[in-house]
């Protein structure tokens, strides 16, 4: 649902205790949506995204430029929230050999990717809700040497990751969302910056190199410096997913840092 508020101060979403409830306190002339998606259009500084009813106590003004993308923007949300939900339950109907069998093919379609060979510093993921599991391509890596690191949630109110070595002999805790991350003190953490692969779990992908996410907004967030950077720049983006998340199109945001490639269990796909 949208609204238009009538008011000849600044457009303003105040964002705090007005998201625990059912509604959205309105300040100005915004564009609102369910508490499950807030809607804004930002037309300066970065993005800012709600997950549900997540407390925020800074009020943040966002200029709002039409209500026609506002209304793009809640149909993208609905459709988005839907592709999860099938590639989501798809992922997860994979048995146990199927999931084996797509984590050895990933290797082997990763073996032949041109520069990997030179990369020193691998960031990947421990597999969750059905994902396809680059644990066996790790390995590997350890194996030749090559350094691999894990995402690690940095505790702020920005959702934000960091990156911690996988060892051998290293100590592995459970986070909040009871996903594995590396137990490491804080100055011994990467930023995405000073790793020269990163592997990135998605949903959905398109051959263009956009990613659809969980919806949480870490990946989008820890990705946003890497907007600017200059052609070559480290780090290189690769999403790794089963062939069957492939789509033939997914809708971009502002804020959307595309890949280089995705490698499935069926092949890569340089973007």
């Amino acid at each position: 649902m949208f609204e238009w508020v009538r008011n000849p101060l600044e457009p303003r979403l105040l964002l705090g205790d007005c998201l625990a409830g059912t509604g959205v306190q309105v300040l100005g002339r915004v564009v609102v949506g369910k508490p499950s998606g807030v809607a804004v259009i930002p037309t300066w500084t970065t993005w800012f995204k709600v997950p549900g009813t997540v407390r925020h106590k800074r009020a943040v003004s966002f200029h709002i430029q039409t209500i026609r993308q506002g209304l793009d923007t809640v149909m993208s949300i609905s459709s988005k929230q839907g592709l999860r939900d099938e590639m989501r339950a798809r992922r997860r109907a994979l048995s146990a050999r199927e999931q084996n069998t797509a984590g050895k093919a990933l290797v082997a379609q990763l073996r032949g990717m041109p520069g990997l060979v030179g990369g020193q510093r691998f960031a990947a993921y421990l597999a969750n809700d059905g994902e396809i599991d680059p644990l066996p391509m790790m390995r590997v890596l350890i194996q030749r040497k090559r350094r691999c690191f894990l995402p690690i949630i940095v505790p702020l109110q920005r959702p934000l990751l960091r990156f911690g070595e996988l060892k051998p002999d290293g100590v592995l805790k459970t986070n909040r969302f009871g996903i594995l991350e590396p137990q490491v003190p804080p100055w011994a953490s990467l930023k995405i910056g000073q790793l020269d692969w990163v592997f990135v779990p998605l949903v959905a992908f398109d051959r263009t190199g956009n990613r659809l996410g969980m919806g949480g907004g870490f990946y989008d967030a820890t990705l946003d410096v890497l907007r600017h950077r200059r052609h070559g720049q480290r780090p290189r983006l690769i999403g790794l997913a089963h062939e069957f998340q492939r789509v033939n199109r997914l809708d971009v945001d502002s804020w959307d840092v595309p890949l280089h490639g995705i490698v499935t269990d069926c092949g890569y796909y340089a973007c």
